[in-house]
């Protein structure tokens, strides 16, 4: 863990020149005479914030799409149970949920790792509706992130 020095900004100023030393807590660098931040600096910043702060909500959205898919899988459950799986209706939205259940759990674990690197969050969502679900894509993946998919899917020679 790193140690700070609260009082550094007060020797900055004296070795600045500064006659008038405050104790403020709020000295910049643009107050000590420093390298100001550059927009792009700036907007790297918000673009990795913001990038963060999205996964983090789709990660509670698809966290809520899974309970709901559970509760509606252990709904039907009992009906398939008592029916033997012989009503066709019934035991395909069985199936479809636990397909969902599925989806949910990758997609979850997709945007866990986004949260640290999203380039990686989105291989492992990629490589898994690649390999197994290619149907997913056009079922979950939004319509906007959809053709960055088939991108990946068809590349071009």
């Amino acid at each position: 863990m790193p140690i700070y020095d609260i009082f550094e900004h007060v020797e900055r100023q004296k070795k600045v020149g500064d006659p008038k030393v405050e104790l403020s807590t709020h000295i910049s660098d643009m107050t000590l005479g420093g390298k100001n931040q550059s927009i792009e600096e700036k907007g790297h910043l918000f673009a990795t914030i913001a990038a963060r702060l999205f996964f983090f909500i789709l990660l509670f959205t698809d966290i809520a799409w899974g309970l709901y898919t559970i509760g509606l899988f252990f709904l039907s459950l009992p009906l398939n149970i008592l029916t033997g799986f012989k009503i066709h209706k019934l035991k395909k939205f069985f199936l479809r949920r636990y397909l969902n259940i599925k989806r949910s759990a990758i997609c979850a674990l997709a945007l866990i790792v986004a949260l640290f690197s999203p380039a990686l969050g989105t291989m492992v969502a990629c490589s898994y509706f690649l390999m197994y679900d290619k149907k997913g894509v056009q079922e979950i993946v939004p319509s906007v992130l959809q053709d960055q998919f088939q991108e990946f899917f068809n590349p071009v020679s």
